[in-house]
């Protein structure tokens, strides 16, 4: 039985069958959704299918745990590569995006505006840093 379950992990195929379970889950519960009322707009179906965070948590872990696994599959040096630039985006969105629309998300949750304020500015220079520390390595 290990041995079976050894193959099939060489075979590296099971980060793509979770990563198509992720999806195939998400879509098939729209399609539920939509089946039981065929008037509602998109977003009805996507608020009705967050409300219960069981279906969608199901779906991002599942795809979130096949790309981890594939990931942890792939050579050392395009573990590097993928990771720089995982980071260059993420450096990317957080001078771009936090001041912008971290602010916005945040204004609904957070009740102190100073807070905010603060914290889209961090953002910015953790996101400048980060980009500043990616280009020196290069």
């Amino acid at each position: 039985m290990t041995k079976r379950i050894s193959k099939i992990f060489k075979r590296r195929i099971v980060p793509p069958i979770l990563i198509i379970a992720g999806i195939s889950i998400a879509i098939i519960a729209s399609i539920i959704e939509w089946q039981q009322n065929p008037a509602a707009s998109p977003r009805t179906i996507i608020l009705n299918l967050i409300d219960p965070p069981y279906i969608i948590g199901a779906a991002v872990g599942l795809t979130v745990i096949g790309i981890v696994a594939a990931f942890f599959q792939l050579s050392k040096e395009t573990k590097r590569r993928s990771l720089r630039a995982f980071l260059m985006v993420l450096a990317a969105f957080l001078v771009f995006g936090g001041p912008t629309y971290m602010m916005y998300a945040l204004q609904g949750v957070v009740s102190s505006y100073p807070l905010v304020v603060f914290l889209g500015i961090a953002s910015f220079i953790v996101g400048l840093v980060l980009f500043t520390r990616l280009i020196k390595e290069k």
